[in-house]
């Protein structure tokens, strides 16, 4: 994305934070999650969230063609991992994984009032460029989004667990 469009897509993802946080609590309500005030964006409330969360992650096969490019998009010392990488999350879980992670992100914003919805334009190589951030931590910002998926990919191999949402909170109050 140029930064215009950057900043375009920035303004849209912002309006759309109550919205899909809204919808993240209905569903969570309507699964048996819990009550909606479970839901109160506080750091306590990330441990019913995760819980809830983690019972939904579903994996799905990759077509032959997504194996096929994400084969050919890696270095040739990681080919053989990436082809033995068959699985994804389904689109529904994909879906869920940016709601969670936005209210992740709602939670810092709502527990300390320093940090604000910002973008990366500099350097070009940030893994986060262009991207909805949390800004305001010490050196660095954080995109909750992808801490939650990265999360996600850890339940599924079994290197995670129940509370990880609010411990990497904790983590993350550290830089402040």
């Amino acid at each position: 994305m140029t930064k215009k469009e950057a900043k375009q897509y920035f303004d849209w993802f912002v309006l759309q934070i109550p919205t899909r946080i809204d919808t993240l609590i209905a569903h969570y309500v309507e699964t048996l999650g819990g009550g909606k005030e479970e839901l109160d964006l506080s750091q306590e409330s990330l441990v019913n969230l995760w819980k809830w969360f983690i019972q939904r992650i579903e994996m799905v096969p990759k077509t032959k063609e997504e194996l096929e490019e994400d084969v050919d998009a890696a270095p040739d010392w990681l080919k053989e991992e990436v082809a033995n990488n068959t699985l994804k999350f389904s689109e529904f879980t994909s879906s869920l994984i940016i709601d969670v992670g936005i209210y992740f992100g709602s939670v810092f914003l709502n527990e300390m009032r320093t940090l604000e919805w910002g973008i990366i334009h500099k350097p070009k190589n940030h893994v986060d460029i262009n991207r909805p951030v949390i800004t305001g931590f010490k050196k660095m910002e954080l995109n909750p989004i992808s801490v939650v998926n990265n999360s996600s990919l850890a339940i599924v191999e079994k290197n995670s667990n129940e509370n990880q949402l609010f411990e990497l909170y904790n983590i993350w109050k550290e830089y402040l």
